[in-house]
């Protein structure tokens, strides 16, 4: 009986999916020494900053749809009184994170 390879360990999982774009050299030229400036392949810099970028156009939308059923809860929220938070004022008040000290 003949030995088996166990199979190997991998610690991400494999990617499936691929984009593919074409783009002018000089294009390519800046994005591979950004990249590299970066510390990343050319496809990881390009990956990370799409992905920025998606996002905040997502979380810009100005308009959204609810399902019809929702949409008079939804009223009725907006309608209520605005109640306290116990903490947020001091909370808020806190220097940020993203604020260098």
């Amino acid at each position: 009986m003949a030995a088996t390879r166990p199979a190997p360990i991998r610690s991400k999982p494999r990617k499936g999916d691929r984009l593919e774009l074409r783009l002018e050299a000089d294009r390519r030229r800046l994005l591979d020494l950004a990249a590299k400036e970066s510390g990343v392949s050319t496809s990881a810099f390009v990956l990370e900053r799409a992905t920025l970028a998606a996002q905040e156009v997502l979380a810009n939308r100005t308009t959204f749809v609810l399902p019809p059923e929702h949409w008079d809860a939804f009223l009725r929220l907006l309608d209520q009184p605005v109640q306290p938070v116990e903490g947020l004022a001091a909370f808020l008040a806190e220097p940020s994170i993203l604020e260098p000290e």
